[in-house]
């Protein structure tokens, strides 16, 4: 009898930072302080991502960002006060940006092609600007509510008598001719 074995992806994948702990040889490769930034910008990193969803590529990418970041630290430090180290430096700090930029963009295509465009098909700026429209239509509507009130209670008010009641008002009444 031939036994099936399911196609694709384990249904539970080992832990990234599991994986990452076993079997790279961190320790040898870093220094104590660098290994302690190592693990905490991969880390960061692998907070964008659902780990679940993450491909061998990606963990590539995210661990070699994080290995880019520690050199370039090494770089900067080892040619602190020596201008002569300071241009070889700089050129292979270059290269290691550069690099750090195709790793994050392909990051970025790769995480573009996995989402589900379905999943967001029925919410786009349109409903974003009804939404807006209606509460700002409230807003308004509760501002002229508060309006309405405010006029009636100064209609209200005896201030407002006019000077039909002074001494020298006199009553005049208009001769319409039709």
């Amino acid at each position: 009898m031939v036994v099936k074995r399911p196609r694709g992806r384990p249904k539970n994948p080992p832990k990234f930072k599991e994986l990452m702990e076993e079997l790279m040889y961190t320790v040898e490769i870093f220094e104590p302080d660098e290994l302690r930034m190592f693990k905490g910008l991969s880390g960061i990193y692998l907070k964008d991502f659902d780990e679940e969803h993450l491909t061998a590529n990606d963990m590539d990418d995210i661990l070699s960002i994080a290995l880019n970041k520690v050199l370039e630290l090494r770089l900067l430090k080892a040619s602190k006060g020596q201008t002569d180290m300071q241009i070889d430096a700089s050129a292979a700090i270059e290269r290691l940006r550069k690099a750090t930029e195709k790793l994050k963009e392909s990051l970025a295509t790769r995480r573009k092609d996995r989402i589900d465009p379905k999943k967001f098909g029925g919410f786009s700026i349109v409903d974003i600007a009804v939404a807006y429209d209606m509460d700002k239509k409230q807003e308004l509507m509760a501002q002229s509510a508060y309006f309405k009130e405010e006029e009636a209670e100064v209609l209200k008010s005896e201030l407002l008598v006019g000077n039909k009641e002074d001494e020298d008002a006199e009553m005049i009444k208009a001769n319409r001719e039709e």
